[in-house]
């Protein structure tokens, strides 16, 4: 898992313990995915700044492939 995303999901009060025992509140889940949306729009908007094109900074910021 990308580091970015490790942290965005501790700052959504998700750790390893409430994901391997289950006890993840919908609320953290919300707050986890609300915090990815904004960091990939900021993501996306510097990659068009920077001529990088907004899908490519988003896949190589979060490294995921295609």
């Amino acid at each position: 898992m990308n580091e970015r995303i490790r942290q965005l999901a501790e700052q959504a009060g998700i750790t390893n313990n409430n994901l391997s025992d289950g006890n993840m509140s919908h609320d953290d889940l919300a707050k986890f995915a609300e915090l990815i949306v904004k960091e990939t729009l900021q993501v996306a908007r510097a990659g068009i700044a920077y001529g990088d094109g907004m899908e490519d900074a988003v896949y190589k910021y979060f490294g995921v492939e295609e």
